[in-house]
């Protein structure tokens, strides 16, 4: 089914793209996969570590591959600093 978003990177272009239900999801759901709130998706895509693409109705839906990179990326981060704690 063919979706009409336009890409975070480039607001103004409006681009046909046909989605799988399993690519775009949420904030919500992508909250669930990064196990924060709402607020924190939200800043974290205003922020640019999470890319995003709005529909014309303006909601914003995140690819599932972006979010689980992000996932991987945050979860390295907090080993990493563990173990330099445990030094």
């Amino acid at each position: 089914m063919p979706t009409d978003i336009r890409h975070s990177r480039s607001p103004a272009m409006t681009l046909k793209k046909v989605a799988s239900a399993d690519d775009l999801m949420t904030a919500s759901d992508a909250g669930r996969i990064l196990g924060v709130s709402v607020d924190t998706v939200r800043l974290l895509a205003r922020g640019g570590s999470l890319p995003f693409t709005s529909t014309i109705s303006g909601v914003r839906l995140f690819r599932r591959a972006d979010v689980e990179t992000l996932a991987r990326t945050r979860e390295h981060a907090k080993s990493s600093t563990r173990l330099k704690r445990a030094r």
